[in-house]
């Protein structure tokens, strides 16, 4: 058991160096074009997610035998039923899309929406994976979910950086803290993945 709160700490801030690593990678891959270093992102954001969803086993396996069956942190599992979890997304992207909808639609119109909006939905919930999934059970262990939902909001800002600029940080930092209070609410990820994409979608329809 010692070895395992001692391992903690690393992880945490090791996780949190990785997923920052791969937003550097993804945006010195933007020359190659936008859709390789999207998918070469949310492939590392993947590769993260699942060595660190196996993280609580191996570490388990080095300090006390019959801990081998520890629950995913990228699992998110459930403070609040599916179903309610569900709605509290929708209703969180509500929230978070009310101030582009405020505006006049977007003249890009549906062009191009459709294989776009796959696309968003797909790296939107790989972010969530590993942010509000991975990255936060990894902090809330090591220092609570008040810590945990701070990180997971710092890092959500900074992974946009190259992408939208300083100008965005404040606005992004806002929406990390409460997508990682969605997740503290709810103890799941779908709600967190399901207001992301919503959010992005408006930013096509609106934006």
């Amino acid at each position: 058991m010692i070895q395992v709160g001692l391992a903690a700490p690393r992880r945490a801030l090791g996780l949190t160096g990785l997923v920052l690593g791969a937003a550097v990678l993804r945006a010195l891959l933007l020359p190659l074009g936008d859709l390789v270093s999207t998918m070469v992102f949310g492939g590392c954001l993947l590769t993260i997610s699942w060595w660190e969803g196996t993280a609580p086993t191996r570490y388990a396996r080095l300090s006390t035998p019959g801990l081998a069956d520890l629950p995913s942190p990228a699992s998110g599992g459930g403070k609040v039923g599916r179903v309610g979890s569900v709605v509290a997304g929708v209703l969180v992207g509500a929230v978070l899309l009310a101030p582009l909808a405020a505006g006049s639609l977007s003249a890009r119109g549906l062009d191009g929406f459709w294989t776009w909006a796959a696309l968003a939905a797909l790296i939107a919930t790989l972010e969530e994976i590993a942010i509000r999934g991975a990255l936060f059970k990894a902090w809330s262990d090591e220092a609570g979910p008040v810590a945990a939902i701070v990180a997971g909001a710092v890092v959500f800002a900074l992974i946009h950086l190259p992408r939208y600029g300083l100008g965005a940080m404040p606005l992004d930092a806002a929406v990390g803290l409460a997508l990682g209070g969605l997740r503290a609410l709810t103890g799941r990820v779908l709600p967190c993945a399901l207001a992301h994409t919503i959010a992005d979608w408006g930013a096509w329809l609106w934006a």
